[in-house]
């Protein structure tokens, strides 16, 4: 059984099928509580989501949900604006909005296809970026100059931690390749693997000395950034294993958030009779009202453009 997780952190539209579960990571430090099941129970670091951002919910499931489904041989991650191109839809772009993809979710994102995408690999994940710098450390200290000695702490445990791949290591060290807004479908022990090897580097680095630079705000996510650009030093380590067999895809993302952010006004002609409806809102309760709307837009305002609109039939 394949299970991918969508991670919120917020109302956003609900991705669902019979293979995709979504999950709100930080539940514990924002007191939101979304229908889905949150990272703030059993042994979990929802707490910490300013630090570990979506890392908190990878926890949960490795901690709680995990032992709990022996049944799943392979775990994956998504954001609900980004997912792994399973059905080849990026031919021509990497870009597309919500009700395009929603389209075409059912018939690529399901037990079927993605165990079909994934079939015979040790991890399906994102292809890798050029991050226009030399190396990742030096894109890293860009940044976040506050951090350099975050990196050098990081790195001198994973070195401490895998002393004979030290070459494999210098080697993903050197490329300006990376795994940014990382997405992966990974077998089971794979997984396992991962977290541990993670984690395990995260609790030891916290051990010796506490996260530096910015304690607020995006950039606060110090763990959670080099999480991401030490996994493909993860994964040159795994890769000295010659049978270790790894799948690259294109990553979609959904843009266009006219549902949330284009609003429709009315007015009852009363004081305070103001109400403001989002698209969203006005497709669900009155759809015609769009469509009058969007033809009255296109008119010129004049008795003529009245006397069209009462000819328009909406079915």
């Amino acid at each position: 059984m394949i299970r991918l997780f969508c991670v919120y952190f917020d109302e956003r539209p609900v991705w669902r099928s019979d293979c995709i579960e979504p999950i709100q990571a930080g539940r514990a430090r924002t007191g939101l509580k979304l229908d889905m099941i949150g990272d703030d129970t059993g042994d979990s670091i929802s707490a910490e989501n300013l630090r570990y951002g979506e890392m908190t919910a990878w926890y949960w499931v490795w901690k709680n949900w995990l032992p709990a489904h022996p049944e799943a041989d392979r775990i994956g991650f998504c954001h609900y604006r980004r997912f792994l191109d399973y059905g080849n839809l990026a031919k021509k772009k990497l870009r597309t909005t919500y009700r395009k993809f929603k389209r075409v979710f059912a018939r690529y994102y399901n037990q079927a296809e993605i165990g079909r995408a994934t079939a015979g690999f040790d991890i399906v994940m994102r292809r890798p970026q050029d991050c226009k710098a030399p190396t990742p450390r030096a894109e890293f200290v860009k940044g976040h100059p506050l951090n350099a000695a975050d990196w050098d702490r990081f790195e001198q445990v994973v070195r401490e931690r895998n002393p004979d791949a030290a070459a494999a290591i210098d080697a993903a060290l050197s490329t300006p390749l990376l795994a940014q807004e990382l997405q992966f479908v990974m077998k089971r022990d794979v997984f396992e693997h991962f977290m541990e090897w993670t984690f395990g580097v995260c609790r030891e680095c916290e051990r010796r000395a506490p996260w530096g630079g910015e304690s607020e705000g995006p950039r606060a996510r110090t763990p959670a950034f080099l999480i991401e650009r030490f996994f493909m030093v993860w994964l040159a380590v795994r890769r000295r294993d010659p049978a270790f067999r790894v799948k690259e895809l294109s990553l979609v993302k959904l843009t266009g958030r006219r549902e949330e952010v284009k609003t429709y006004e009315r007015y009852s002609g009363w004081r305070n009779g103001r109400k403001e409806f989002t698209a969203a809102q006005m497709r669900a309760k009155h759809p015609e009202t769009m469509i009058e709307e969007a033809v009255w837009g296109m008119l010129p305002k004049n008795n003529i453009a009245r006397k069209m609109m009462t000819r328009l039939k909406i079915f």
